[in-house]
C-alpha cells in the first residue's frame, strides 16, 4: 500500500511503498549507456524529438557538449525501442554547459563533478503502471550506479520551478542561484548539486530509500566505459530512429 503527502512545499512525496511492487518497478525495462554511435543515434533521436517537435525548442542535435559526454539510453525491451536518455558531463572534460550561465561553487569546479542533463523520456512512457515514473527512475538509477565506476562525487543539474522538488526529492540541494536559459525559451533554472559521496548516509531515513539501496538487472553497466565522442559519431538521420 503506498501513501503520499504534501511536503511543506506542497510536492508530493512518497511515505510508504511496498517491497513487491518496488522489487518488479523496472520490469521490461533496459537501462545502459551507449556504447556505439548506433545508441547514441537512438538516444540523440529521442532528444530531437521531445525537445524539438514536442516542446518547440530549438537546439541542435548533437551539441557541442555532447562531444565530451556520455549519453544514458532507456530501452522498453517488449518491443526493442528506445523511449528515453539523459546525459552526463564530466567536468574532467571541460567546462559544464551550466557555466555558460552560473558560477559555480568552488567546491563543484572539481574533476570529480558530473551535469546530469537533456532528461528526455516519450510521452507514452512518461508515468509508470502504479504512480512511480519506472522509466524516470530507471534512469536514475543507472546514474547512481554509474558515479562510483566513474570515479565522480558531485553532481549538478539545472532545473525549472516545477521540477524542483524531485531532484530535492533525490538528495540534491538548491544553491539559490537562478538565470534564465536563453537556449530553453528563456526559461528560469535554478542551479542544484548533489554530492554522492556521502548520499547513502541520508538513506535510512529517505521514504524510498529501498530503492535506492536494490541492485536491478535491468540496470546494465558497460565492462568497460565508453569513449566520450560516440554521439558525434553518429551519423544516421535522427527521427529515423525512432520511427517518427
Amino acid at each position: 500500500m503506498y501513501k503520499t503527502r504534501d511536503d511543506a512545499s506542497g510536492s508530493q512525496v512518497i511515505r510508504e511503498s511496498g517491497s513487491s511492487v518496488l522489487a518488479d518497478l523496472l520490469h521490461g525495462y533496459r537501462f545502459r549507456v551507449c556504447e556505439s554511435p548506433e545508441d547514441a543515434a537512438q538516444a540523440l533521436a529521442i532528444r530531437d524529438q521531445v525537445y524539438n517537435a514536442g516542446c518547440g525548442y530549438d537546439v541542435p542535435v548533437p551539441d557541442d557538449y555532447d562531444r565530451r559526454s556520455w549519453l544514458l539510453l532507456a530501452e522498453d525491451l517488449s518491443t526493442g525501442r528506445a523511449i528515453g536518455t539523459m546525459r552526463l558531463t564530466p567536468r574532467a572534460a571541460g567546462r559544464l554547459e551550466a557555466e555558460e550561465y552560473f558560477r559555480l561553487p568552488l567546491h563543484l569546479r572539481s574533476a570529480r563533478a558530473l551535469e546530469l542533463n537533456r532528461f528526455a523520456i516519450l510521452p507514452g512512457y512518461r508515468k509508470g503502471k502504479t504512480f512511480l515514473p519506472a522509466v524516470s527512475c530507471g534512469l536514475f538509477k543507472l546514474v547512481q550506479a554509474l558515479v562510483p565506476a566513474l570515479d565522480a562525487r558531485y553532481m549538478v543539474v539545472c532545473s525549472k520551478a516545477e521540477r524542483m522538488w524531485t531532484y530535492e526529492w533525490l538528495g540534491f540541494q538548491r544553491t539559490g542561484l537562478v538565470t534564465h536559459y536563453a537556449k530553453l525559451q528563456n526559461a528560469a533554472h535554478e542551479l542544484l548539486w548533489a554530492d554522492f559521496g556521502k548520499i547513502d548516509a541520508s538513506l535510512p531515513d529517505h521514504p524510498f530509500a529501498e530503492f535506492f539501496g536494490r541492485s536491478y538487472p535491468e540496470v546494465v553497466l558497460p565492462v568497460r566505459i565508453p569513449e566520450l565522442d560516440l554521439a558525434i559519431a553518429a551519423s544516421q538521420p535522427l527521427r529515423r530512429a525512432v520511427g517518427a
